[in-house]
This record gives C-alpha cells, sequence and structure tokens, in this order.
C-alpha cells in the first residue's frame, strides 16, 4: 500500500506551483469557515458641525458646473475603506447656494437625498421635487435629475447612494443630459404625491419591488404618521419606526435601499441588535449616542453614522429629548437571496 504524499513531502515549492496555476488551497484562504460574518466596516460618526465649515469652504475652491464636477459634495468614507460608508453605501452632505443649478445627469446607482437646511428644488425625469428640512426624496437609478435653488438660504442634505454595491457589480454608468444644463419640466409639482399618496406604512415583511413612484415624501407627513404610530407603543429594539414605502407594492423605496424614520423616547435606550444589513443613521432631530459593536458613539442634531453588517448596537437618547432618526438601509440588497438575519439580544 503506497503512503499518501502530503504537501510537505511533495516539496516546498508546492505552493508556489499552485500560485502560478493561478489556483488557491481552501485550507489556506482566510475566513472559509467563520462561523459567522468576517466584517471589515467599523462604527463611526460623521458630525455636522465639523464637516459643513468645511463644506462651505468648497464655495471657495470650486464653482458649481463650472470647474472640477457639477456636484459640490463631501463623501464619508469608513475609516477601514479607501470609498464607501459601508461596503454598499456612500452617504455625505452636499450644498447648493442661492441660485446656483446643478446640471442634469443620470446614472445607474440610485440615490435618495435627506434635506437637512434650506430648500429648493431638485427636478426628476421632468417633475419639479421640492425639497423642504426633514423631507425625503429620490433620485433612482438611471433617471434623470438635477437640483435648482431659487431660495435665499443655502441648502444641505444628506445624500445616500449604493454607489460601492454597484460599482462591486461593475454596473456603473454616467451620462449627462443632452446639450448640457438643466432638463425641461415635463410634469407639474409633486404629481408623483398626488397621484399615489404619502407613502409610509408601518415597517414590516414586503414584497419583491421596483423602485416608488413618489419622488418627495414630506417631513410633515412623516412626522405626523409617526407620532400616531406612538400612539400604539414602541418595538423595544427601534422604537416607534416607519418605513418610507412604494405605494404600488408596499415595499422598499429603491431596489437597493430601504429608508425608516424612527422615534425614540428621552431617556429610553433600546435593546441591542445586530443584522446583516449595514445601516447608515441620520439624527432628524435630538442627540443621544449609540453603542455600536462596544464604541460609544456620541451624536446630534444633522449627524450621521455607520452601523456596519453583522454589528451589536443600541441607541440611547438624551432625557428630555426627543429623538428622531432617519436611517438607510441595503436590506432590499440581501432579501432577495435569503441572504437576511436578525439577532436580538
Amino acid at each position: 500500500m503506497t503512503a499518501r504524499t502530503t504537501p510537505r513531502a511533495a516539496g516546498h515549492d508546492y505552493y508556489e506551483r499552485l500560485a502560478a496555476a493561478q489556483v488557491a488551497p481552501l485550507w489556506r484562504i482566510p475566513g472559509t469557515t467563520d462561523p459567522e460574518p468576517y466584517v471589515e466596516e467599523v462604527p463611526h460618526v460623521w458630525r455636522w458641525r465639523e464637516l459643513v465649515p468645511l463644506l462651505h469652504e468648497a464655495t471657495q475652491v470650486m464653482d458649481l458646473g463650472v470647474d472640477q464636477a457639477d456636484r459640490r459634495a463631501l463623501n464619508a468614507h469608513n475609516p477601514s475603506r479607501r470609498f464607501g460608508t459601508t461596503h454598499t453605501l456612500v452617504a455625505g452632505y452636499q450644498l447648493v447656494l442661492p441660485g446656483e443649478t446643478a446640471p442634469a445627469h443620470r446614472h445607474s446607482p440610485g440615490a435618495i437625498r435627506f434635506m437637512l437646511a434650506g430648500s429648493g428644488l431638485t427636478t426628476v425625469e421632468g417633475e419639479p421635487v421640492p425639497m423642504e428640512p426633514g423631507d425625503l426624496v429620490l433620485t433612482p437609478a438611471d433617471t434623470w435629475h438635477d437640483h435648482r435653488h431659487p431660495g435665499t438660504e443655502p441648502m444641505i442634505w444628506l445624500d445616500g447612494l449604493d454607489v460601492p454595491f454597484v460599482k462591486q457589480m461593475r454596473a456603473n454608468f454616467y451620462e449627462d443630459f443632452p446639450g448640457g444644463g438643466l432638463q425641461p419640466l415635463t410634469r407639474p409639482e409633486r404629481d408623483g404625491e398626488l397621484r399615489y399618496g404619502p407613502g409610509l406604512a408601518p415597517a414590516g415583511p414586503k414584497p419583491e419591488v421596483n423602485h416608488s413612484p413618489i419622488m418627495n415624501y414630506r417631513w410633515e407627513v412623516a412626522y405626523q404618521a409617526l407620532t400616531r404610530l406612538a400612539e400604539t407603543g414602541a418595538d423595544p429594539y427601534q422604537g416607534v419606526r416607519l418605513e418610507y414605502t412604494n405605494p404600488l407594492t408596499g415595499g422598499h423605496v429603491l431596489p437597493t435601499m430601504a429608508c425608516y424614520l424612527s422615534l425614540l423616547e428621552g431617556g429610553v435606550a433600546t435593546r441591542a441588535l445586530r443584522h446583516t444589513s449595514s445601516t447608515i443613521f441620520c439624527v432628524a432631530g435630538g442627540s443621544g449616542h449609540s453603542i455600536v459593536g462596544g464604541v460609544r458613539l456620541d451624536w446630534e442634531d444633522r449627524d450621521f453614522f455607520a452601523v456596519p453588517p453583522w454589528t451589536w448596537y443600541e441607541h440611547v437618547p438624551d432625557f428630555g429629548v426627543e429623538t428622531v432618526l432617519f436611517s438607510m438601509s441595503d436590506l432590499p440588497l440581501l432579501e432577495p437571496f435569503g441572504l437576511y438575519r436578525e439577532e436580538l439580544a
């Protein structure tokens, strides 16, 4: 009977020959037998009071639509990454000054805007979409969109895009509007809302979706719905929580991103949970801190912070302060493949 030949007996050049053959031994590939996800991204908070001065300073560095770019935005990259707030999503603040316009373009990544200061318009597929503080505005994948600021105060919002995911899938495309400049207005203001309603429903399991036909989810409508729901009680893990929904399906607003609004009672900490989806939270009002992966993240009005996938987190709003958190999640990317998992403490 012939003795079994081991890699050691086969020679010290065994692994070099494997590399030359463009193969790798499974027993040497890190993570192949990990009992749960290995997460490189780390918890982190980006602060309004620190970044907004830098955003305004950008107005002295570049003119919108004239110099290096047609958008004035600061993207937040996770300390563990060169690009991306999480491994699938990127968030950041964007600024448009009074009288400025941002030319129309479209791209395969989808985007959301959560309005934080000032007011103005985003035009989406010919529909003028008002932007007021607290509004959620959609610019779904491959839709023409531009920004217009007829007001008197700088307008700033939180961008959220699925660019890291789309790039990983090698599916990123970009196109400027033919002839440049702004797109023509072909639909009345708030056309989507007038046709389909406010688009809010209690969060929970939803069917498969395409993007929502509503481009603007108004703060006044969302907040009223949130306070009405609060009368029925709060979830110990998420507080009082609503999902912005696609009125045609009851599902998520975009195929790659889900958006939520949560109300937390002052001084009442949520219980810890973790899930395989990553989440970016933005403070729509109030103050407090979150414990994310054992790290304390203090936050206040208009700050935003990242919760990596499969990382324990809990929120602790300050006493005597009503706290509202807006959040965006990559949950829709996981659901079709049965990859979403949640664990409660």
